[in-house]
């Protein structure tokens, strides 16, 4: 056996030597990029990752696999937030519009879109589509299984048959003895409305999708932001996005409105420093320059563990709206940026009142390393966040828990509508300072019957950075 050993060593060596030579051909310029790669990939997470000491060793990984795949085996097996990308990202042409797949109960082989979100000036948008509505068909097609992506993640134009979500009135069978009461389900029925969709085009998704001031019953204001991304800016203008949330304090500071509705039901994060200039923007003015949270790297880079305060510089042109309540609406899709603002203002405005499903739970950031000749960036879990007493945070859970905003049909509005399910929840809270929630989805007493079997992003709603991220 030792003997086989000894001799099937330098056999494996020659065949990897001759796959580098193949038919003649030197092909080591063409696979020595790909160590090197991985390599350095290798090498900065040695250094900077938050569990260097836990990574499978170099010796055990292979270094000819794709940045994605071999970052996977590197890294702890917990880790689901360390990731790798091209620095080079190519915008793709989209309608700009995302929706859910329900089985249509009529028909075995087709489906109902619904539409969940609609970038503003999009194509999409230009042709009418908002948050709830339903397409029954594109073209003259019914929407199948199979054809279902080529149809509404295609770049041609299309006419969309649309449907309504609609409550009828079931009728017994031929010899079933008629109810004594009026039984009712819903269903998505055609209508007679047509919309034609113009063809894909290279969109931008802003993080501040809308904002306005609502009106509640004793005549008070309150402000309504949905923030969809801790995003600054664009690569032209580094402060763009942010420029937008001073403005929109500015405005908020001038009617005198100290109470916020935030919607991050769709934010799964950012930039660490927008969520300290939004923090900084909404906290009492005695927290200004205190600390938000703190930063604890890993042993070899205790140097560079440090505070973040509610820095009253980053205020700019902006206002601080001194809150004395900031009601949060937040999803399972609600991670990293957003929930360490939550963690940061917690206990320093008078009221946090959250609404909705749990946080995705990260406490830790991501720090982007970038190598420009490879044309890639590594982005490793670098810290976590604790407050002053060292104390971190999981998901948080709501404060009033509202399981059916997803299937909520007759009430699946566009972001902003009072009567939109999680909103109209929100106002209800700012009014009586409570909020009604129910288990089940139901309208007038009858259950929903659908369920969601797929949801579908449009790329262009998913070009923002995920988690929590250091610059």
């Amino acid at each position: 056996m030792n003997l086989r050993k000894i001799i099937l060593l330098p056999v494996a060596t020659v065949i990897v030597i001759c796959s580098f030579v193949s038919c003649g051909q030197d092909r080591w310029p063409e696979y020595a990029p790909r160590i090197a790669l991985d390599s350095w990939i290798y090498d900065v997470m040695q250094e900077n990752y938050l569990w260097y000491n836990q990574m499978a060793s170099q010796e055990d990984l292979n270094l000819f696999l794709r940045p994605a795949e071999f970052l996977a085996k590197a890294k702890i097996s917990t880790d689901n937030y360390s990731s790798v990308d091209s620095i080079r990202p190519i915008p793709l042409p989209v309608y700009g519009f995302d929706y859910s797949l329900v089985r249509n109960p009529d028909n075995d082989t087709a489906y109902n879109a619904l539409i969940t979100y609609v970038i503003p000036n999009s194509p999409a948008d230009v042709a009418g589509l908002k948050r709830g509505n339903w397409i029954m068909k594109v073209d003259t097609s019914f929407i199948s299984k199979k054809y279902e992506a080529k149809w509404l993640q295609g770049v041609d134009m299309r006419r969309l048959v649309m449907g309504k979500w609609t409550q009828i009135e079931i009728e017994p069978d031929p010899g079933e003895e008629e109810p004594t009461e009026p039984v009712y389900e819903y269903k998505v029925l055609p209508t007679k409305d047509t919309l034609d969709l113009g063809v894909a085009a290279i969109v931008e998704d802003t993080p501040i999708h809308t904002y306005k001031t609502l009106s509640l019953k004793d005549g008070s204001e309150v402000g309504y932001l949905m923030y969809n991304s801790f995003t600054a800016g664009t690569n032209h203008e580094p402060e763009k996005y942010n420029d937008m949330l001073r403005a929109i304090s500015v405005e908020l500071s001038q009617k005198n409105i100290n109470r916020l509705i935030l919607d991050l039901r769709y934010n799964g994060g950012g930039s660490m420093d927008c969520a300290q200039l939004l923090g900084t923007l909404m906290v009492p003015p005695s927290f200004l320059d205190q600390p938000m949270v703190n930063l604890k790297y890993n042993d070899k880079n205790t140097a560079k563990d440090k505070a973040i305060t509610f820095d009253q510089s980053l205020l700019g042109s902006g206002k601080n709206l001194d809150l004395t309540t900031l009601v949060v609406l937040f999803s399972s899709q609600t991670a990293g940026a957003p929930e360490m603002m939550i963690f940061g203002v917690n206990g320093k405005i008078g009221k946090v009142v959250g609404i909705g499903n749990s946080t995705k739970g990260q406490n830790v950031a991501t720090e982007r390393f970038v190598h420009e000749d490879f044309g890639w960036a590594v982005n490793p879990v670098v810290c976590t966040i604790v407050d002053a007493e060292n104390k971190t945070y999981g998901s948080f859970q709501p404060t009033f828990a509202v399981s059916n905003a997803s299937t909520d049909y007759a009430n699946f509005l566009p972001f902003g509508d009072p009567k939109e399910t999680l909103l109209s929840k929100a106002i209800e809270y700012m009014e009586t300072g409570t909020v009604v929630t129910s288990k089940t989805s139901k309208t007038n007493g009858v259950t929903a019957p659908l369920k969601i079997e797929k949801s579908v992003k449009s790329p262009a709603s998913l070009r923002f950075a995920k988690g929590l991220q250091i610059k």
